[in-house]
This record gives C-alpha cells, sequence and structure tokens, in this order.
C-alpha cells in the first residue's frame, strides 16, 4: 500500500539471538499456531480494509449527491452501501469468533475466519470498483483518491489465505481432512 510506505522498511545489522524466537516451523504444512495467528489477527487486518471500502463509499456518496435525482445513480449507491455492509458483518463476525481472546484454537475456527476473510475482501474489492463506478471518469483522477482506494483493495486478497486456497483448506477441513 503506495500511502503507508510499509514496503519502504529495511532493518540493518540487526540480530535475533535463538532464544528469543518462540516458534520454528517448516514452511509450508499446516500447523496448529496457524489456528491463533488467523483468529486473531484477521479481524484487525481486514479491519483495515473496511476502513479503506468506508472511505471510498465516502468519497463517492458525497459526488453522487450531485446526481441525487437520476435513478441509477441511487441504485448504484445501493448496491455500494450492500456491498460495505457486507464487509463489515464479516469483520464483526470474525472479532465475535475471536471472542475477546476466549476461544479454542482449531482448524474448524480457523476456516471460519478464513471464509469470512475472502467475504471481507472481496466485498471490500466490489465497494470500491462500485465507488468508481458511482464517481465515473472523475473517480479515475488522483485527487479523487478513488484509484488509489481502489488499488490498495486489491491488496486485501493476498492476506492468508488467497481465496482459492481458503476454498481449498475449508473443504478438506469439511471433508474431514487434514489442512494442507
Amino acid at each position: 500500500m503506495r500511502a503507508t510506505g510499509s514496503q519502504t522498511i529495511r532493518f540493518n545489522d540487526v540480530f535475533v539471538p535463538d532464544a528469543a524466537v518462540g516458534l520454528k516451523r517448516p514452511r509450508g504444512p499446516y500447523h496448529a499456531a496457524f489456528s491463533v495467528i488467523v483468529t486473531v489477527a484477521m479481524p484487525l487486518i481486514m479491519s483495515v480494509y473496511v476502513g479503506l471500502a468506508e472511505s471510498a463509499a465516502g468519497l463517492a456518496l458525497e459526488k453522487a449527491k450531485a446526481r441525487a435525482n437520476d435513478p441509477l445513480t441511487a441504485l448504484q449507491v445501493g448496491e455500494m452501501q450492500n456491498l460495505l455492509v457486507t464487509a463489515q458483518l464479516a469483520v464483526d463476525s470474525m472479532i465475535a469468533l475471536c471472542d475477546d481472546l476466549a476461544f479454542a484454537p482449531s482448524e474448524e475456527l480457523a476456516s471460519q475466519v478464513l471464509v469470512r476473510k475472502t467475504i471481507c475482501a472481496n466485498a471490500v474489492i466490489a465497494v470500491t470498483e462500485k465507488a468508481l463506478e458511482v464517481c465515473g471518469g472523475s473517480g479515475f483522477m488522483r485527487k479523487a483518491g478513488i484509484e488509489r482506494l481502489l488499488r490498495d483493495a486489491h491488496a486485501s486478497q493476498f492476506h492468508p489465505l488467497p481465496e482459492k486456497r481458503q476454498q481449498m483448506l475449508t473443504g478438506r477441513i469439511a471433508l474431514g481432512l487434514t489442512p494442507v
């Protein structure tokens, strides 16, 4: 996300003693720690993207007010609002599953959280795309801010797990198989 500068952080001459490493695991296979990490981290991570979608929807709504009497504008804004609520509900549900950190970690719980992450990511992307549609061509102008939000919204799909991998994990767990 360009505006955060997160890609510019560099650690030089950093030493981490072995004793400070709390967990080592082989790359690839599902590790039980993932059940805790996903359940705690995803609501936080996806909340950022919901905030991004809320910003895009707010910008688009302000622009749409100039065409408030156009039936198509009202329809587009209504679609955008439904998508935004979908994203918000997905995050609210993830937070509820986290149960103020009183949850029992499990593969099933991690799967439930990841399903909601996918729903949220898809809704966030759809909100920002709909915000652009509401604004029309002017939404592509840098000063409108929508184009940056749309680009940043697409990053939501790359947090663990991407949609198809999430669906595979969820399917395997539902079938009683071990996650891959």
